[in-house]
């Protein structure tokens, strides 16, 4: 079965004890899916920094608040709040990408407005992300930081100047070079999952408007975060795992590369030997230990 076809299910998240308040259903545009929720810490001292969790999908699923946002809902525990958006999703009727990155930009915004009365510190705003989620957390920090309004969705409050300042990034195992995945699978020795990658109708097609990913080059460099890189760019955690059959670990590991060298700071890296795809194998107190060292340095 084609990966767009798949029926994936995931569980509502489950709210740990450092949750002390939940703001659901947030609007922060027209659309029926244009909402967030927010998970305050119960232990807070003054105003709490926020980090935003993107989640994965392929751009063609998925929703807020499952049990995808687990393993970032932990850092309440460091009296962080945490926050999960919903975005437009992707399909053969509706090449909406990359319209997300304006949602993101949206959210980050209300939320900066609302930071007073919701305790938030608008100076302490991070970013986070797995698979795609982790594509749209580079690709919002990356276009922002270099004055680019990537993305427009018509009645969003998503302007560049109204953005908080975000302070780092966490990028879990993303795509961000649609047309290198051939080559990167053959030079790492892993048989792609899905035999339809790079196809029109695959997840990477339909993120460049429905086309090979030989075709559209334009939207190819589009979808790129290191087109944007600039000496702007925050600190970033990335991580990969060397099994990935979905999005090859090179993806992650020559994106790191070019952020290295053009901004001028080091990333930090995970490199998980026999990682696969998802949170499962990321789901672990040594990495939850490395995102909160990451955050809090």
């Amino acid at each position: 079965m084609l990966f767009k076809d798949l029926n994936v299910n995931f569980n509502s998240v489950s709210i740990p004890e450092s949750v002390g308040e939940v703001i659901k259903d947030q609007v922060y545009g027209n659309e029926k899916w244009q909402r967030f929720d927010l998970y305050l810490p119960k232990k807070r001292k003054g105003s709490t920094p926020v980090l935003l969790d993107l989640q994965g999908g392929g751009l063609v699923r998925g929703t807020k608040s499952t049990e995808k946002l687990e393993p970032n809902l932990r850092l309440t525990q460091e009296g962080f709040a945490v926050v999960s958006m919903n975005y437009e999703l992707i399909s053969e009727e509706n090449y909406a990408f990359p319209n997300q990155v304006a949602e993101v930009r949206a959210v980050l915004i209300q939320l900066s407005k609302k930071a007073e009365a919701w305790g938030l510190n608008p100076d302490a705003f991070y970013l986070a992300g797995e698979s795609s989620g982790a594509q749209l957390a580079m690709l919002t920090t990356a276009s922002v930081t270099a004055g680019v309004k990537l993305g427009h969705v018509e009645g969003l409050a998503d302007d560049l100047a109204d953005m908080p300042i975000i302070q780092k990034v966490i990028a879990s195992y993303g795509p961000y070079e649609f047309d290198r995945f051939s080559e990167q699978f053959k030079e790492l020795g892993v048989q792609p999952k899905y035999a339809e990658s790079g196809a029109p109708y695959s997840f990477e097609g339909l993120a460049i408007a429905g086309h090979r990913v030989d075709e559209n080059p334009i939207a190819i460099s589009q979808g790129n975060p290191a087109n944007y890189f600039t000496t702007e760019m925050p600190e970033i955690f990335a991580m990969a795992g060397s099994a990935d059959q979905v999005v090859p670990e090179l993806q992650s590991k020559e994106m790191v590369k070019r952020f290295n060298k053009m901004v001028g700071k080091t990333a930090k890296t995970y490199w998980l030997p026999g990682g696969h795809h998802g949170v499962h194998d990321f789901d672990t107190d040594e990495v939850y230990r490395l995102k909160v060292d990451f955050l809090k340095l």
